[in-house]
């Protein structure tokens, strides 16, 4: 780590270590999107000028909507909003208006940042106006550097929001404690360093894309953009990773496996690549991971694990001969800082080898849920003489410490789900499938294909006189829900099969798939 970036007596924050790196290395590419780059000192100047534009608006200390298409912008909006002592608050334009404008509402944002071609979709609820990046920009000129913000550990990074049993999202309100600690832990772990290229992958919405960014800036190396058109194409995302030297990528599961498969089937192996991390959703090593990895000369597997409550929290690495992997990775160790244990149902410790409820303590945990302090009171508890008499986050996950002092993922206590390595309430998607007008009632369970791919199959009874039609009802929630909470099939049921206590009988459902 940077020398002057030491001197600050603590644990530097994620836009304190990009400028650490802007003054050592200015000249460097920070971001590379298609044939053009920016330098460290090209962006963080961009980013300078945005944080003066939202100090002119008076919204430092408040968050901030950030609506983007992929490319600079969200590098320079990011750190901007970060610099000006803001929260961001991540907008994925492919999520319909309607979630989008629930989200905004929700967060409070004063101030929405967006570009003139999204400008007509942004959603604009009472209390929030539009800021196009590129007028802000241009109003500010060449001003100098703005004074640094009083920014603490407890000072809100980002506002992200994940899918709400209530059909409600909430929103993960995080600090930049938590995030400056994985930060740091990251870089001290990685191969990456100075120069070296990460592929920019993961949507904004996506936690995971704080750490290709901030691990890449701190590190002194490069972030590779994907546009949307190569994210969709495995052929053209292999394509990228060679011409771009790219040399570390960060993605779910199921992406790692899709691009396998493809690299295998085509015999085109991405040559760069040294470093894959993957997190959102279980590994599995199926043959077409260990054959990518058995072309990958000296290339590791990163199997991390963490919420969004919390970011990432365990870590394992995968190393040596591919064909000596186990078929389902433990979920690692605590990273630097982490206390983890696993509970019984009255939050007692469990003995190793028994399973429990993996419940997260330490300097690593998000404030709560957003304007939501029951919500947050049931998740994050004190418990006496657990993380020092401290908070602690149950994560609703099953697991057990195996003898090797790792932690075996064993599954969910609850409904909730990862599809496409984003984390779904399949309740939410219940309620808004009960808010259709042909539908009475429903249930939607996993079905789990090749590859363990993960896909929702909803359950709907018809209401009186009407008749479930599935391309209709898929129709309906693509535009209240994103695509990874569309269910793939929606089959029509007479009545919901019910267990003896009157709850719907999920397993009966999911024998029938």
């Amino acid at each position: 780590m940077n020398e002057a970036v030491r001197s600050i007596g603590r644990t530097p924050f994620a836009h304190e270590l990009f400028e650490a790196r802007r003054v050592s290395h200015p000249e460097l590419p920070a971001v590379i999107v298609g044939e053009r780059s920016l330098t460290y000192e090209e962006l963080g100047r961009d980013a300078d000028r945005l944080a003066h534009a939202l100090r002119r608006e008076g919204v430092t200390g408040q968050p901030v909507g950030v609506f983007f298409e992929r490319g600079f912008a969200i590098p320079v909006a990011v750190l901007g909003v970060l610099k000006a002592g803001c929260a961001y608050v991540p907008l994925d334009p492919a999520y319909p208006d309607e979630r989008l404008a629930a989200m905004v509402g929700d967060s409070g944002a004063p101030v929405l940042l967006t570009e003139k071609a999204l400008l007509d979709r942004a959603p604009l609820p009472d209390g929030t106006r539009a800021l196009v990046l590129e007028d802000a920009l241009s109003a500010v000129g060449d001003a100098p550097r703005p004074v640094p913000p009083e920014v603490g550990p407890d000072t809100l990074a980002y506002v992200i929001y994940t899918s709400g049993s209530s059909g409600v999202p909430k929103g993960v309100a995080m600090p930049h404690g938590p995030l400056a600690n994985l930060i740091d832990w990251q870089c001290a772990h990685s191969s990456c360093g100075t120069g070296d290229r990460t592929l920019q992958f993961s949507a904004l919405s996506f936690d995971v894309s704080f750490q290709e960014l901030f691990s890449t800036w701190a590190s002194g190396g490069t972030l590779v953009v994907a546009d949307d058109a190569t994210r969709r194409s495995w052929q053209a995302l292999i394509e990228l990773l060679d011409r771009a030297s790219v040399r570390r990528m960060f993605l779910p599961f199921v992406a790692l496996q899709a691009i396998a498969a493809h690299a295998g089937s085509v015999g085109v192996w991405p040559s760069s690549l040294r470093e894959v991390v993957t997190a959102g959703e279980q590994l599995q090593v199926t043959p077409a991971v260990r054959a990518l990895f058995q072309h990958l000369e000296g290339a590791v597997l990163v199997n991390q694990y963490g919420p969004s409550e919390t970011h990432v929290v365990t870590s394992l690495e995968l190393r040596g001969d591919p064909r000596e992997w186990p078929d389902q990775p433990s979920i690692g160790r605590p990273i630097a800082n982490v206390e983890a244990y696993v509970l019984d149902e009255q939050l007692r410790p469990r003995q190793p080898g028994e399973a429990g409820e993996l419940c997260i303590g330490g300097p690593v945990l998000a404030q709560g849920y957003l304007g939501l302090p029951e919500a947050t009171a049931a998740r994050f508890r004190t418990v006496p003489g657990l993380a020092g008499g401290g908070r602690i986050y149950r994560t609703g996950d099953l697991v057990e410490l195996r003898p090797d002092g790792t932690f075996q993922f064993l599954g969910r206590l609850d409904d909730q789900v990862k599809i496409r390595g984003h984390r779904v309430e399949t309740g939410e998607v219940e309620a808004h499938l009960r808010t259709l007008p042909e539908i009475a009632d429903a249930a939607v369970v996993v079905r789990e294909g090749a590859g363990g791919i993960r896909q929702l199959v909803a359950f709907c009874v018809p209401a009186r006189g009407a008749e479930v039609v599935a391309s209709a009802i898929r129709r309906s929630l693509s535009a209240r829900l994103p695509g990874h909470m569309i269910p793939s099939s929606v089959r029509p049921l007479p009545a919901l099969p019910l267990t003896s206590s009157g709850k719907v009988d999920r397993r009966t459902l999911a024998r029938g798939l």
